[in-house]
């Protein structure tokens, strides 16, 4: 089935995972030969799903390859679970299933429908946090405990650091309070560790990505504090029901806390929906798009569920406050998936023919006479843009959040391979490495090529692109073709070429398109076009 879905806010993000699917194709290892924004495993599992199935929509193959590792660590929760309770096993896999399936973040950065390309690995994350909090609430602890316990916070390691952070802290309640034992956690490090250790020998990969961590925290650390009030501002829905219910169900067991022991202060719910409220925010902190506080439902259920030994006022009380946490993430997620895919039919497909299932999207037809318009509107404005791009202002305060722009660079990049192809057909060259000065680089895997080694995949040249060094220089000169898109010229595309100017001097320059250059290495291309 060749779906085409309606375009996203940010939606070129997808790319990223064909990027990375080439390079692996190619040999290259994540993190060794080329930087990354996030751990490995998604662009390893992306690239298993991608030759299972070629002709799969971009963005539905990349939110569910995470399945792979998901559904199994889940499908051993919901048997364990259905042994004693089968309601409470569908309470927990029907929720896991709507945020599996759904390819939405909570936040939304546009009014029109359109299904979101960003924040993927984000939501890879909150789902294994799903199935870790799962885990820890309602299996018993034993080996089957440890072993999902291990298995999920290795995928949230090798997903990205920051759900791992948030699972381990989850992860040390779990501990203090004896829902789990040291013995389980010892399994569980062994698992985590052997995998670990088994990995480092593809290429010294982890030792790569944890130095790539510390690179990233060093370039992002001015940015931590506005990112939580970000936080705060933008999920304070969520954040202010969970923190009354906290204090709600803090104020309700006082006589009990008061006797008990400190293990039972620990293992008490309003402690757990505490302490996974603070490890969502932390999560958060280092998300664009994600689906915000998900994980927080098996916690929730858990409190639902031992509310039944309570008054009735008091029962009331903390089922609204469990509906006020949960039904927010819960229904714009479901809300922005299904919204997209009613209007979907009366979208206007991509007109593109080379961009293999890149092409597969849509929108709107007055969107899509807009996207239609702005290269020619570029080509006839570009001092203008030029002008804006100087100052660090880019065409419109939110120009990746725009559909026609997003529509647009498809269009655009389908223009640039029929370009290359015609140039290479009529030159009599072949060009087997390219690089693009832009936020993201499909063009080696719509041309079978390789790409640069030992540079960022999704260049934001704010948070990602580090400094040029040695190795990164030394393979850019290598590199045949250098494409330089300049419709528009923007704050991004401009830094990119300014970071990498020492490595692309003495390149001939010619020219594809009207929108797009290219800047050949010495000798690919010995006379002039």
């Amino acid at each position: 089935m060749r779906l085409i879905l309606p375009i996203g806010p940010m939606y070129w993000d997808t790319y990223i995972y064909f990027d990375a699917a080439q390079r692996i194709y190619n040999g290259q290892i994540p993190n060794t030969d080329f930087l990354t924004p996030v751990g490995p495993l998604a662009y390893y599992i992306f690239a298993l799903g991608l030759k299972l199935f070629p002709h799969a929509q971009p963005l539905l193959l990349a939110q569910w390859v995470i399945l792979i590792v998901a559904a199994p660590l889940m499908a051993v929760i919901i048997q364990d679970v259905a042994r004693t309770e089968r309601r409470l096993a569908f309470a927990l896999l029907i929720p896991f299933l709507i945020f599996a399936i759904c390819p939405a973040n909570v936040q939304s950065f546009h009014p029109y429908p359109g299904l979101d390309g960003f924040g993927i690995y984000n939501r890879h994350a909150t789902l294994l946090l799903y199935v870790l909090v799962s885990a820890l609430m309602f299996v018993k602890d034993g080996r089957r405990l440890a072993i999902i316990c291990g298995l999920a916070m290795l995928a949230l390691f090798l997903i990205k650091a920051t759900g791992f952070l948030a699972g381990g802290l989850i992860g040390l309640l779990a501990l203090l309070s004896g829902r789990i034992s040291w013995r389980s956690v010892v399994l569980a490090g062994a698992i985590f560790l052997a995998a670990l250790i088994c990995l480092e020998f593809n290429g010294r990969m982890i030792t790569a990505y944890l130095d790539e961590i510390a690179l990233l925290i060093g370039m992002n650390e001015e940015a931590l504090l506005p990112r939580f009030l970000t936080v705060l501002s933008t999920d304070l829905d969520i954040i202010l029901a969970g923190g009354v219910l906290v204090l709600a169900l803090a104020w309700m067991g006082r006589q009990k806390l008061r006797a008990g022991s400190a293990a039972t202060l620990l293992n008490s719910n309003f402690v757990w929906l505490g302490v996974a409220l603070v490890a969502g925010i932390f999560f958060e902190t280092q998300n664009t798009g994600s689906q915000d506080f998900t994980f927080l439902w098996p916690i929730l259920l858990a409190i639902f569920i031992q509310s039944a030994n309570e008054p009735v006022p008091r029962r009331l009380l903390i089922a609204v406050l469990v509906g006020f946490v949960a039904i927010p993430y819960t229904a714009k997620i479901a809300h922005k998936t299904l919204r997209a895919v009613a209007v979907s039919p009366t979208y206007v497909a991509a007109p593109v023919t080379d961009m293999k299932t890149l092409g597969q999207v849509s929108t709107r037809w007055d969107i899509m006479e807009r996207s239609l318009l702005m290269e020619k509107h570029y080509l006839k404005h570009g001092d203008a843009y030029s002008d804006l791009s100087s100052h660090g202002q880019l065409p419109s305060w939110q120009l990746y959040s725009e559909l026609d722009y997003q529509m647009y660079w498809v269009i655009s990049a389908d223009e640039a391979v029929k370009a290359i192809r015609q140039f290479e057909a009529t030159n009599g060259v072949h060009f087997a490495t390219l690089m693009n000065l832009d936020f993201t680089n499909p063009f080696p895997w719509l041309l079978d090529r390789d790409a640069t080694r030992h540079i960022q995949i999704g260049a934001d040249p704010y948070r990602t692109v580090p400094p040029l060094d040695d190795a990164a220089r030394k393979s850019i000169a290598e590199t045949d073709a250098v494409l330089v898109p300049h419709c528009p010229l923007t704050t991004g595309r401009r830094a990119l070429r300014r970071i990498y100017a020492d490595a692309l001097k003495d390149r001939q320059e010619v020219k594809l398109n009207d929108c797009w250059d290219m800047l050949l290495r010495p000798g690919v291309f010995p006379t002039s076009p």
